[in-house]
């Protein structure tokens, strides 16, 4: 498209250059004319958002250029020549295109576009709603990409009526001035028109925004969880030293807040732009009108003084705000921080609100909650200051904005006897417009400040999960093989996250059939062993080969519980109607859970519910449902008595007859209940697993 594009603007170029040739066509358009094809040729390669962008403002150009055309050549009705563009609107048309394109080159703006980019692009499907207009199945390209042209056309139809009102104020104030009442009626009634169209237009566009940006949240929101959560990423950022603290609040906050900004800003220094085009022609010609005497020499003399003048004010302030307002970033970014890690803690309270009440920790909780908030306190301090002294030079400013267009028109008024209060309203608003363009940089320092907070967390929040995958990479190698009987592993080595050795050169077997028995000292690595097998593990190096096509399940001393039905709970990770209900009933009664059976829809927090020995009864039911090949019981009957425990070992048998048990375990019972035993062994050369007699164990 955007070739074809491109070819239309060459004929354009052919056509202007003939026209321009001929004499009524301005020779500026086949200039920007061939500025614009050769940017579109050069953008093909570049993210598909600014391409859409500068498709965008190309198709302006030409639809400008043509009118403009048509206009110098007399083709255009005398009724219709008021509400024609300015002549020099499809050059504006043009260096947006530009502009677009050279941002892109720009190493800060590129990482921000190159996160903006990837919805814009995605095929995923999507259904936008739009109340009376129906609901639509699109793609999330065609739905982001459709809102964002619609959003920029109503924002060019904003500054258009901004334009439309400034003139407006000169007319009705002159009239008032005239006590012209035909006039006064005549301009009442077009503002109420004027002003009802600026309605509907600040509704529709309020709308399609709103709609856009939760959209945008959707996508990213689904993009961040699925990474995060893809292929156990979110096990090895917890293990990682340099991980990425609070991934729930980037998920949820960073990411609301990237949407938000990232648009918001965008869009206002595109409205800008545009303001700043359409008023300081206005406040360039209104120059010449009003007549500034200092010192005997006439400032009107110099054209467009009244621009210069805003442009050395907005330049004084501007670097003066940038002084002021410089450490907000990293001032914001450390707020964030705090604030998630004193959540983080409160949710832990909340969480382990049993274990604290038990051992009577509550003393203990209160100073940890309470140092945390003293990061808190300490860093919003640092922020209000900062923002109160950033505010004041914002405050002052704005007031003297109310002021200074009129302190500095006020001399030629008073001077000049024909000159129409219309003229100075209109002179007035004009300035305003003008020096709200120049001090865009003053009035989004806050926001910019807390925008590249956000940025950065983001983007380290991407760098964390791209170590996350390569630190897989680096860790214990796991092969399937198709005559493979056992889970072997040849020189395997475990460590620790920092590099920390735990396991060297571990050669062991684990023999189909058989229940192996796993044992060592604490901390000797055996449930990191287990892990590894899992393939959880990324720290390490070596080979463990696995049975192809034969499940491993490894069942933790502590199981996880999701808030949720009681079916759920059982089911997971399933989904909840995966299992009959005579199955799960059946489960539970064989795992001692029996009166459990009547609350299979009972929803509840389940791990505040349940006993330590209960839980590990619904991780037991979890394998006899799953039914794996392979289950690797991390201490998970530890919370059982020695009978309960040996009858759940019995009901493993019985339930799951094609399963291999490997369990980790210290109580010397657990020898009556397996064939073999490994054991893992320190010595002054490291560790080392060997066989091991079971009947020794535990004496």
């Amino acid at each position: 498209m955007i070739r074809i594009l491109a070819g239309l603007v060459g004929l354009a170029t052919l056509g202007f250059a003939a026209g321009a040739a001929m004499g009524p066509v301005p020779f500026y358009l086949p200039v920007a004319a061939l500025i614009l094809a050769a940017v579109l040729f050069a953008s093909a390669r570049i993210p598909t958002v600014i391409r859409f962008l500068i498709g965008l403002f190309a198709v302006s150009f030409l639809l400008l250029g043509v009118v403009t055309a048509a206009h110098e050549a007399g083709l255009t009705p005398p009724a219709m020549e008021a509400f024609l563009p300015p002549p020099q609107a499809a050059i504006v048309a043009a260096l947006l295109a530009l502009i677009n394109y050279i941002i892109c080159y720009i190493p800060v703006v590129r990482r921000i576009i190159d996160m903006v980019n990837p919805f814009f692009e995605s095929d995923d499907p999507d259904r936008l709603e739009l109340g009376y207009f129906g609901d639509w199945n699109v793609r999330d390209r065609t739905l982001g990409l459709g809102l964002l042209g619609i959003i920029i056309i109503l924002n060019v139809i904003q500054v258009y009526m901004l334009v439309l009102f400034n003139f407006w104020n000169n007319r009705f104030y002159t009239a008032l001035q005239d006590k012209n009442a035909v006039s006064f009626w005549y301009e009442l009634g077009f503002f109420t028109a004027l002003a009802t169209l600026w309605i509907i237009r600040g509704m529709c566009e309020s709308y399609l925004t709103s709609i856009l940006k939760l959209h945008w949240r959707q996508w990213l929101s689904r993009r961040y969880i699925s990474q995060w959560l893809s292929d156990k990423v979110h096990y090895r950022l917890a293990l990682a030293h340099d991980r990425a603290d609070n991934p729930d609040q980037r998920i949820s906050e960073d990411i609301n807040s990237f949407t938000d900004q990232s648009f918001d800003i965008y869009i206002n220094i595109f409205v800008t732009s545009l303001n700043f085009y359409a008023f300081v022609q206005i406040l360039w010609s209104i120059s010449a009108q009003f007549p500034y005497k200092i010192y005997g020499f006439d400032l009107s003399n110099i054209p467009g003084y009244l621009v210069w003048m805003v442009l050395v004010f907005a330049v004084v302030v501007t670097y003066l705000t940038h002084l002021v307002g410089r450490p907000l970033v990293a001032i914001s970014f450390r707020k964030q921080k705090v604030e998630a890690d004193f959540r983080y803690n409160l949710v832990r309270v909340r969480e382990n609100a049993e274990q604290i009440a038990l051992l009577q920790g509550e003393p203990v909780e209160q100073i940890g909650l309470m140092d945390r908030f003293k990061a808190v306190f300490s860093t919003t301090l640092a922020l209000i200051i900062r923002q109160l002294k950033l505010t004041g030079v914002t405050l002052a400013y704005a007031q003297v904005n109310v002021v200074l267009p009129f302190v500095l028109l006020a001399p030629a008024y008073f001077a000049t006897a024909d000159m129409k209060l219309g003229a100075m309203t209109q002179a007035g608003d004009a300035f305003g417009n003008v020096q709200g363009a120049f001090s865009l940089f003053i009035t989004m320092y806050g926001t910019l400040a807390a925008f590249k907070a956000v940025v950065n967390r983001l983007t380290s929040f991407d760098t964390a999960i791209e170590r996350a995958n390569e630190a897989k990479e680096k860790g214990v190698k796991l092969a399937t093989s198709a005559g493979a009987r056992n889970i072997e592993g040849v020189d395997v080595d475990v460590d620790l996250p920092g590099s920390i050795g735990l396991l060297h050169k571990i050669s062991f077997a684990l023999r189909k059939g058989e229940r192996t028995l796993v044992t060592g000292g604490s901390g000797s690595g055996k449930t990191t062993l287990f892990r590894s097998i899992a393939g959880i593990w990324p720290y390490g190096k070596g080979r463990i080969t696995l049975p192809q096509g034969e499940d491993v399940m490894l069942l933790p001393q502590q199981p996880y519980f999701p808030i949720g039905t009681l079916r759920a709970t059982l089911a997971y990770p399933s989904e909840e109607k995966a299992f009959a209900d005579d199955m799960l009933i059946e489960a539970l009664t064989r795992a001692g859970l029996g009166h459990l059976a009547g609350r299979l829809d009972e929803h509840d927090n389940w791990s505040h519910v349940l006993s330590g020995g209960e839980k590990q009864r619904v991780a037991v039911v979890r394998a006899i449902l799953r039914k794996p090949v392979w289950l690797l019981l991390d201490e998970a009957t530890s919370a059982m008595d020695e009978d309960s425990e040996a009858d759940i070992y019995r009901l493993l048998r019985e339930a799951l007859p094609g399963t291999t048990i490997v369990s980790i375990g210290h109580r010397s019972s657990l020898a009556a209940l397996h064939d073999r035993r490994l054991a893992l062994v320190k010595d002054d050369k490291g560790t080392r697993m060997e066989e091991a007699p079971l009947a020794a164990f535990g004496t």
